[in-house]
């Protein structure tokens, strides 16, 4: 019985770990805001945000677990994601 019980904590350990990371690096973004940084303010939120993609991708997506072909799966997708926001903004930033 306590064998089940065990597996059981295991199960629920990586995920409540990754909600709780997640939830510390929220309440990190949301102080942030409020901290006059000025410029620095943008470049704090968006590298709080990459942690954030990458403790989804690591922990609930369990990449870390994952066959090789999953993970450059993962990585293509993630290199496509960047180069259509970098694409994107050349765009908006280069109209008058």
């Amino acid at each position: 019985m306590s064998e089940n019980g065990s597996q059981r904590a295991s199960l629920w350990r990586g995920p409540v770990s990754a909600w709780v990371a997640l939830m510390l690096l929220f309440a990190a973004n949301l102080g942030s805001a409020y901290l006059p940084l000025g410029v620095g303010n943008v470049a704090l939120n968006v590298a709080i945000a990459a942690v954030m993609a990458v403790v989804l991708a690591v922990f609930l997506m369990d990449l870390r677990n994952s066959i090789l072909l999953v993970r450059i799966v993962a990585i293509a997708g993630f290199f496509w994601t960047v180069l259509m926001f970098t694409l994107t903004f050349s765009d908006y930033l280069g109209r008058n």
